[in-house]
């Protein structure tokens, strides 16, 4: 869909001329010849049709200046790219200080307007992440809203959402702190159960000599609603006993407990060793989801530096519009073992010393170390194996992911490096990881699917 720009000029000519550029840029467009008229559009019920706008500061009766103290009373944020002459640029830090996000010297040029636009509508596309952001503690926590923050939920939601909202148990796996139980609210809350109780429980919390009595008090006490089982590889023998028997009594309805379950290892391997029961591990991945570890995201480190950045700004009451390419590299050169913790204090100790409204490297000096490559010794003690545990020659899609993943470790999370040490070209293995990720991630649903 066009994202649309509302023009605001009562010059006929000025305005006919930018109706054309904005057009000709790939725009939808509206136009209004006066500020009353602005206001009308940006107030009425077609507001949420209008991505950004461009508006003279000089205008007759309602001018330009009062336009934006207007919009800003009413909590409007709204990207808008004043105009000015070149006589008028005294009154551009008015225009900035009232909440403009940007200006251009009329007449405009095409190529200046084209940066002004997209990155207006990039920065309502992170204040809308932002806002979504805001309802990460909320009982009421969707999909979509994780979505919007986090791009790799987004891609996960993509390929396996219907199957989320239904009411069939998923397994959730991933390393500590990729945000499991987050997830799995999420899920809970775009379901209809959404007004139902949500329970969680640490199964490595619970006594090993009451496990089970524990976990069916918690499965009496959900009824119709969510259970969530974090740790669930924690789980002693009797309890999955009981845990079995109790979700393969009946088939899955509204009127029986949701069952969300996480681990940090993978559970096959728990399954094949005897240490997990077999059944009970295909009955969890009906759904099978793994949530990736931020080392394995550096395409998506930018967005989510930018928008947890913009948040903890307005949290702090700080002006921060985003992150310098530099900043940017410096993050990507992490391997963040503590994954999203980590990666959020560490932009919030960056905005609270920040002095000016763009982050840069200097601001996270002292705060993230560059040396995490493992030494020598550690990098030969890892082998490749090209058996499974069954004596199964393993699919060469899982062996060249793990050659990727630990050709990674060794440059010390770095995908630029990685991908040069292997001769590949580092586009080419940013897509081997968002394959990985993505089309690896629908065919295990599919297969798992089948088995349970």
């Amino acid at each position: 869909m066009l994202s649309t720009v509302l023009v605001v000029d009562d010059d006929p000519i000025h305005r006919s001329l930018l109706e054309r550029i904005v057009t000709r840029l790939g725009y939808g467009i509206r136009l209004a010849a006066s500020g009353e008229e602005a206001l009308s559009l940006l107030t009425g019920s077609e507001a949420s049709r209008i991505d950004a706008v461009l508006l003279d500061l000089v205008m007759p009766d309602l001018d330009g200046l009062g336009v934006l103290h207007r919009l800003r009373s009413i909590g409007s944020m709204i990207p808008i790219i004043t105009m000015v002459t070149s006589a008028g640029v005294d009154g551009v830090m008015s225009a900035i200080t009232a909440g403009a996000s940007d200006f251009v010297i009329k007449p405009v040029g095409p190529e200046r307007l084209q940066v002004s636009l997209m990155n207006a509508l990039r920065y309502k596309s992170l204040m809308a992440g932002v806002e979504s952001e805001h309802h990460l503690s909320s009982d009421l926590l969707t999909l979509d809203q994780l979505a919007n923050v986090d791009p790799a939920i987004g891609r996960l939601t993509n390929n396996s959402g219907k199957a989320l909202k239904g009411d069939w148990p998923v397994l959730i796996e991933g390393e500590g702190g990729v945000g499991k139980k987050q997830f799995a609210r999420a899920i809970h809350g775009s379901s209809q159960r959404s007004k139902k109780l949500f329970v969680s429980l640490d199964c490595s919390a619970l006594p090993p000599t009451d496990s089970a009595a524990g976990l069916e008090a918690a499965i009496e006490r959900v009824k119709s609603g969510t259970l969530y089982l974090s740790s669930i590889n924690a789980l002693d023998l009797a309890a999955q006993s009981m845990l079995a028997k109790t979700i393969m009594m009946v088939e899955p309805s509204p009127k029986t407990p949701r069952l969300i379950a996480s681990s940090r290892t993978n559970l096959i391997d728990l399954a094949r060793s005897g240490v997990f029961r077999e059944d009970l591990f295909y009955r969890l991945t009906v759904t099978p989801i793994r949530i990736p570890p931020l080392r394995e995201r550096p395409f998506d480190l930018s967005i989510l530096a930018e928008r947890i950045a913009l948040r903890l700004a307005s949290e702090h009451g700080k002006n921060i519009r985003g992150l310098t390419h530099g900043a940017i590299e410096c993050l990507m050169k992490q391997g963040w073992p503590g994954n999203h913790p980590e990666f959020e204090a560490t932009l919030r100790l960056a905005v609270q010393r920040a002095s000016t409204p763009w982050l840069t490297d200097a601001d996270f000096d002292g705060e993230i170390s560059f040396d995490q490559s493992p030494t020598l010794q550690e990098f030969k003690s890892e082998t490749l194996a090209l058996f499974d545990s069954t004596g199964v020659l393993r699919p060469f899609a899982e062996i060249e992911s793990e050659i990727f993943e630990m050709a990674q470790r060794h440059c010390g999370g770095s995908l630029g490096k990685a991908a040069k040490a292997l001769g590949l070209g580092r586009s080419t293995l940013y897509r081997k990881f968002q394959e990985k990720d993505s089309v690896g991630q629908s065919q295990k649903i599919e297969l798992l699917g089948d088995a349970a």
